[in-house]
């Protein structure tokens, strides 16, 4: 289901632009603020209806407009007809479209399109984040498991509830009706990530022996957010005067960590700065190939900057994993010798200049 058409409008530097993307890999080079990165942009705006470059959509937005939107199409996945899907920012009124149907939330896109980023910042965040960390859990179960969303979205919902009775003095002597139900939704959270690690650990290894080497041992592990031993509900009880006392909920899902290893050490505190990127990059492949496995779905990967990222070695590693994988791939980089394309059955290679595409 790759991508085959991009429509951009109002985006940053491009008032109006239309990619066309190889299904394999789509390199664009160009100099430092010709726009190469929007490009990239545009395509994560159409699979989540968000920037991973601006918190906030407003500063996506072509000076002096107030509007903006990218259209895309793909290839359904018997190719014998294309699914169009659009996302449109107007006067701060947000709008999904799917095969021009009108959607009420933004995560159908990503149904369509699972996506997945590495950006220069990546690495640094997910040393410094546990939430990121998690994320690459809750990617998979997102697409693997069509309940998982709703039971996230309760679980927040009746966390944010209890949290903000806890922050409130007047009910210090409150029953806390709804811990029954934040223990069950949390179990079923914490088990559901744990079985997702069980399965992604081992191909998560065979990734990283491919890119770093069969001499660095890597894994995955997950943290409980309690105490195992007592259970969730256990610990709610027994944490009640703490949390009321702090004003939020110390044990739960929320608190799950996802340990990244290399030699029996987590890597944010053992490896390397060259090591902490390949493990991320071994990470997202290892995404791909479990989403892949698990369901016959591709999606798209976007490697902004790949020269910050990776030095030479590595990039030749990368692109000899990347280009057997069922994904979809865009780069940018500033020049077109920091990878080569030779690996793959086809590319598009795209030069950018002060806003303006150029094929080849």
């Amino acid at each position: 289901m790759p991508l085959i058409n991009i429509d951009l409008y109002n985006i940053r530097a491009y008032q109006r632009a239309t990619l066309r993307p190889d299904p394999h890999i789509t390199f664009i080079t160009g100099a430092n603020a010709s726009g190469k990165t929007t490009l990239l942009e545009a395509v994560h705006i159409l699979s989540t209806g968000r920037s991973f470059r601006a918190h906030q959509l407003e500063r996506v937005l072509r000076h002096g407009n107030d509007n903006m939107s990218v259209v895309g199409q793909f290839q359904s996945k018997n190719e014998t007809s294309t699914v169009r899907i659009g996302f449109s920012r107007e006067k701060r009124e947000k709008s999904v479209i799917i095969n021009g149907i009108e959607q009420t939330r933004s995560a159908y896109l990503a149904q369509q399109l699972p996506l997945l980023t590495i950006s220069p910042d990546t690495q640094f965040e997910f040393k410094q984040s546990t939430k990121l960390r998690r994320s690459a859990l809750d990617w998979i179960l997102f697409h693997v498991e069509p309940d998982f969303h709703d039971t996230w979205a309760r679980y927040q919902r009746v966390l944010m509830q209890r949290n903000a009775v806890l922050k409130d003095q007047r009910h210090k002597k409150s029953n806390f009706f709804w811990d029954d139900e934040l223990s069950s939704l949390g179990d079923k959270l914490q088990k559901k990530r744990m079985e997702r690690v069980r399965d992604l650990d081992p191909i998560f290894q065979e990734t990283c022996a491919h890119l770093l080497g069969e001499k660095q041992r890597a894994g995955l592990q997950l943290e409980s957010g309690w105490q195992e031993s007592i259970g969730l509900a256990e610990c709610l009880r027994a944490d009640r005067a703490r949390d009321q006392a702090r004003g939020f909920t110390h044990s739960g899902p929320h608190r799950n960590d996802l340990k990244i290893l290399i030699n029996n050490h987590q890597s944010r505190d053992e490896a390397s700065h060259g090591q902490n990127k390949t493990l991320v990059f071994a990470l997202r492949l290892a995404q791909v190939q479990y989403l892949y496995k698990t369901t016959s779905k591709e999606c798209c990967l976007l490697i902004d900057d790949l020269a910050a990222e990776l030095d030479a070695r590595h990039r030749e590693r990368l692109a000899n994993q990347l280009s057997g994988l069922p994904v979809q791939v865009f780069v940018t980089a500033t020049e077109a010798s920091q990878l080569d394309l030779t690996c793959w059955k086809s590319y598009g290679r795209f030069h950018v200049e002060q806003g303006i595409i150029h094929v080849g």
